[in-house]
């Protein structure tokens, strides 16, 4: 079983944010950054997928057959989302219906979301893939996950040979363990943020909360917290960061989510984040284009599929 920390490949980089099922748009960036059917690059370049390719959009088994073999063969990485370790975990969750063989709507009217259904033997075969995704990757000038770098987090994981999901309920037990012997309320905010932020799994997939001001009504339910941008504290001492998850906007007028405060309000997505400007979200709310197929939006919030070059430090991007 691999570690759940490893090393990130050498060379030339092409790190691509949340595909979130969506194929087309997947193929089409890949050819706009030079990659042949079969995954190489002529210049030697390598790709790094942030996670969350599922869910949402309409080819989630799709996104992961054409890339799985590539991962296999170590010509390209990833980490895991926190939609791969939903799965893993078996939530039953919004926009993961298909992996259940179940149609998703959207809006009280049960406008269908266009999507191919899974399978026993796709759900099987996909499962068994995300079981063997790190959530971390380092290098000395940069480093990969999905949602948050947390230093203290990535030490807890170093060494662990778990998958996601088993090393999630590790910590989870250790955690209830701790706010039983606290007596602390269940449900409460103190306890959910105790499981959020003290789980190194979930500080990987789903980043850092805080208690929210207003709440708001995500993933079909309200929420009486929020996400933290913990980039903005990322020193320039640290190697470069890249993470997805977010839902940035491309067009900060034109946000296609509202969940919460908007974490990127005063920076253009070609530009780096943080005190260091060595920060980089990759993540520019693809998954959300196919709600907006579904109601047959005509003139949609701009969202795209993007990707990081590196070492040369430029967003490449696509509009699903």
């Amino acid at each position: 079983m691999p570690r759940l920390v490893q090393p990130l490949a050498d060379g030339p980089l092409d790190l691509i944010g949340d595909v979130h099922g969506e194929l087309e748009a997947l193929q089409e960036l890949l050819h706009k950054l030079g990659y042949e059917a079969d995954g190489t690059h002529p210049q030697g370049r390598s790709l790094v997928f942030l996670g969350d390719l599922v869910d949402r959009g309409p080819d989630s088994a799709g996104v992961v057959e054409l890339i799985r073999p590539w991962v296999a063969s170590g010509q390209a990485q990833c980490v895991c989302g926190n939609h791969e370790l939903n799965l893993l975990l078996g939530k039953h969750r919004k926009g993961n219906q298909w992996f259940y063989g179940e149609k998703q709507t959207i809006h009280e009217d049960g406008i269908p979301v266009p999507q191919i259904l899974a399978d026993s033997a796709i759900r099987a075969d996909l499962v068994s893939f995300f079981a063997t995704l790190p959530l971390a990757l380092e290098r000395r000038d940069l480093v990969v996950t999905h949602a948050c770098w947390q230093p203290m987090a990535i030490d807890r994981l170093r060494g662990l040979t778990l998958p996601a999901d088993e090393a999630f309920l590790h910590f989870e037990q250790q955690i209830e363990a701790q706010l039983l012997e606290r007596k602390t309320p269940r449900p409460s905010i103190e306890a959910g943020l105790a499981l959020q932020n003290e789980n190194p799994v979930g500080v990987c997939t789903s980043g850092i909360e805080q208690p929210t001001e207003t709440p708001f009504e995500a993933g079909g339910k309200p929420r009486y917290v929020e996400r933290v941008a913990w980039w903005s504290e990322w020193p320039s001492g640290l190697p470069d960061v890249a993470f997805g998850h977010y839902w940035r906007a491309v067009d900060v007028s034109h946000q296609p989510v509202h969940r919460g405060p908007y974490l990127f309000p005063d920076c253009p997505v070609e530009e780096p984040l943080g005190p260091g400007r060595n920060a980089w979200c990759v993540d520019l709310s693809a998954g959300y284009r196919n709600q907006q197929r579904a109601v047959g939006q005509q003139t949609p919030p701009p969202t795209a599929l993007a990707a990081l070059r590196w070492p040369e430090r430029k967003i490449v991007q696509v509009n699903p």
